[in-house]
């Protein structure tokens, strides 16, 4: 099951470390909130603590937490935002790594295993040209299986009519790679769309809904080793043998992702 931005970051940290989420009750402001659940700690407890609004209607915001008084588990973070905080923005609050560390870190772990767990990947943007039988491959895709024309009615493709055969199509490789049709067997209607089916990668996230459908165990794992090694001062210390320790575990899930390709491959 893919698993969203947010929910792999708040495993990863706390992996790395305490973490804390919560829903602000109280002394809402653009640069304050409280939380009852966060009152049984002592003040400054969260003092230079990193954060993050998840979801609602401050989601995808990071913040720095200045001061922290126990009575009504009151934060005061920085920067303040351009509205006050309600209710419904929930939050996430950890020691060890911003946001930001965290989000890369997983990002770089998508990227590392991206042509190794392909995705299934269907396109139909692209629309047919008078005399055309060059086309730029859609980005994203690492192989092509099948491609399909449009039929008369508009979003329909059968699977028999609309096919165009294997034999009769080429990826041409290049800086930006096309499917070439072989005009002798291919007829093209114009204005109609192409549909395209293959594999591609797991695209990076950028926001905390975004998903990932990477085995979260191999991604979650693979961020902290890549987390710790960000901080490893010399061999031995307490990063290298808590990222050697985390690179095993990622290795072991890593055997588990593959997937093989099919069709035809889009680039070298």
């Amino acid at each position: 099951m893919a698993k969203a931005q947010s929910a792999l970051r708040q495993t990863v940290a706390r992996l790395v470390g305490e973490v804390v989420t919560g829903t602000p009750d109280t002394n809402l402001a653009v640069g304050t909130f409280g939380c009852a659940k966060l009152a049984v700690y002592a003040d400054d407890y969260f003092n230079d603590w990193h954060g993050r609004f998840y979801a609602g209607t401050h989601k995808d915001t990071s913040f720095t937490t200045t001061d922290f008084v126990k009575t009504a588990g009151v934060s005061t973070f920085a920067p303040v935002l351009g509205e006050a905080v309600v209710v419904g923005d929930l939050f996430e609050m950890y020691a060890e790594f911003t946001p930001e560390e965290i989000n890369n870190a997983i990002n770089l772990a998508i990227s590392m295993v991206e042509e190794e767990a392909l995705q299934d990947k269907v396109d139909a943007t692209l629309e047919t040209a008078a005399s055309t039988f060059e086309y730029t491959i859609p980005s994203g895709f690492v192989f092509i299986l099948e491609i399909f024309q449009e039929s008369g009615t508009a979003d329909r493709y059968s699977p028999s009519g609309d096919h165009i055969d294997y034999r009769h199509w080429r990826i041409l490789r290049g800086t930006t790679p096309k499917i070439w049709f072989d005009n002798n067997y291919v007829s093209l209607t114009t204005s109609r769309n192409l549909r395209l089916v293959g594999q591609g990668i797991q695209a990076q996230l950028s926001l905390d809904a975004d998903t990932c459908a990477i085995n979260p165990a191999f991604i979650v794992y693979q961020a902290k080793a890549n987390l710790h090694f960000s901080r490893v001062d010399e061999e031995g210390d307490a990063h290298w043998n808590k990222m050697v320790a985390a690179q095993k575990r990622a290795d072991d899930e890593r055997r588990h992702i593959q997937v093989a390709g099919r069709g035809r491959k889009v680039s070298f």
